[in-house]
């Protein structure tokens, strides 16, 4: 039984991060013009509605979408968006939350500048496993 376990659980994973992928794969429908029929604007609803589930599925990459949204709405406010997600950093327990954290935090620290730190967020990406 363990022998099967052992053989089966790494194929179990590899199909679930598989199906986890396969909902981000598609790309967006084209950018609507003055032509647009209604088909079109129904695949354009599908699309969004199907991708809106897939993400509030997954607390990873509702996370991961979280992260996004807050940095557009901090903008370019420089340290106070710095320090918001440096708390934040530390405040998640979720990792691929907290990789996307350090990417944003990446981001923020090469604007302003502070090259040493967006070197120190991209080293503990790097030795992230």
């Amino acid at each position: 039984m363990r022998k099967l376990t052992a053989i089966l659980a790494p194929i179990a994973l590899a199909a679930g991060i598989c199906g986890m992928l396969k909902a981000d794969d598609s790309a967006p429908p084209p950018a609507p013009s003055q032509t647009t029929d209604s088909w079109q604007v129904k695949d354009e609803y599908v699309w969004w509605v199907e991708h809106q589930s897939a993400i509030a599925n997954d607390a990873g990459m509702s996370g991961v979408q979280a992260v996004i949204e807050a940095k557009n709405l901090l903008g370019a406010k420089g340290q106070p968006a710095i320090d918001f997600f440096t708390k934040a950093l530390y405040d998640s327990k979720n990792r691929t939350v907290q990789r996307q954290i350090r990417l944003t935090l990446f981001d923020l620290y090469k604007e302003q500048g502070q090259t040493d730190k967006a070197l120190d967020q991209l080293q503990q990406l790097m030795m992230d496993q």
